[in-house]
């Protein structure tokens, strides 16, 4: 007797034990199921590529533990992260029947189970609407901020980041330079060469400057032959040094055109953030020190 009494108290509990976990799946495919409602909504509220990396991150870890997910999308240059990385990742690339819209790992101290993998997987469907969206968005205001012939940021873009810059220098006391770059005898060369020499050499000036800057370091085209770089945590003499660099780069480079070398060299004007500055007066100043250069001869370097 004691025996079936054994098995039958058994057979009850293992089915108590059944029902729970399936009461437990349910209960959990609902709380999924509201998840991917609320992200389904929630995600459509910003275009801001961090912001919605941050709220889907932020969702996420309401229905389980992770620490932390990094996005990369190459094409566009992008690497964002949000919380913290973890022993333990986990990795999707975003491909669509139309584009391919980046990787995002994901993080955390324990190995990611398989009811985790199916539930990251079950709501990442309700992230690829909002970031193809932010994505067109970030390309459109890049799009509108950057000069079409040469990638380098437009007149727009420089007003608006060399406020940005005058600003944080100055709240944290630290050093901003700005380098007024001019092409010598430019119009000559588009009156002899033409307009499409003219606008190969105003690509080739920007790929020097991309060559000697650090990755701090911005360019902007302010004119038609005429550039901006600014020189983050730079004082005079660092500007000039990086000045040289650009002039000398320039001078050494030789641009075939029909099979004729065409040599372009550059003057350069340098300045330092004062405390009294504004958009205005810095660049008036490196304007200045740009006529110095001009009229020491031209394929100069001068600062004030």
């Amino acid at each position: 007797m004691a025996t079936p009494l054994t098995s039958s108290n058994t057979i009850e509990f293992s089915s108590a034990k059944r029902a729970a976990r399936n009461r437990d799946v349910e209960f959990e495919a609902d709380k999924h199921q509201q998840l991917k409602f609320k992200l389904s909504s929630i995600l459509q509220s910003s275009l801001d590529l961090e912001q919605v990396l941050g709220i889907f991150h932020a969702e996420l870890q309401t229905v389980m533990e992770l620490s932390g997910l990094t996005y990369v999308n190459e094409s566009q240059k992008i690497k964002l992260h949000t919380g913290k990385k973890a022993t333990h990742s986990c990795g999707y690339r975003l491909i669509t029947q139309s584009d391919h819209l980046g990787e995002i790992n994901f993080y955390r101290g324990k190995r990611f189970a398989e009811f985790d993998l199916e539930l990251i997987e079950g709501v990442l469907s309700t992230l690829i609407c909002p970031l193809r969206n932010t994505l067109q968005y970030r390309e459109a205001i890049i799009a509108s901020l950057t000069d079409p012939l040469t990638g380098a940021g437009n007149r727009i873009a420089l007003d608006n980041t060399l406020r940005r810059e005058i600003e944080l220098a100055k709240r944290h006391q630290s050093p901003l330079s700005l380098l007024l770059i001019d092409v010598d005898d430019f119009k000559h060369v588009n009156d002899s060469l033409g307009h499409r020499t003219g606008d190969l050499v105003l690509k080739v000036i920007v790929d020097a400057l991309t060559d000697i800057n650090r990755q701090t370091d911005l360019s902007f085209r302010y004119g038609g032959d005429e550039f901006v770089v600014l020189l983050n945590e730079t004082n005079l003499h660092g500007a000039l040094v990086i000045a040289q660099r650009i002039r000398q780069s320039i001078e050494q480079k030789e641009i075939e055109i029909a099979g004729e070398q065409v040599q372009v060299t550059v003057s350069i004007g340098a300045t330092t953030l004062k405390k009294s500055d504004s958009n205005d007066t810095i660049f008036q100043r490196a304007d200045k020190a740009l006529y110095q250069a001009k009229d020491a001869g031209k394929n100069q370097v001068a600062g004030i």
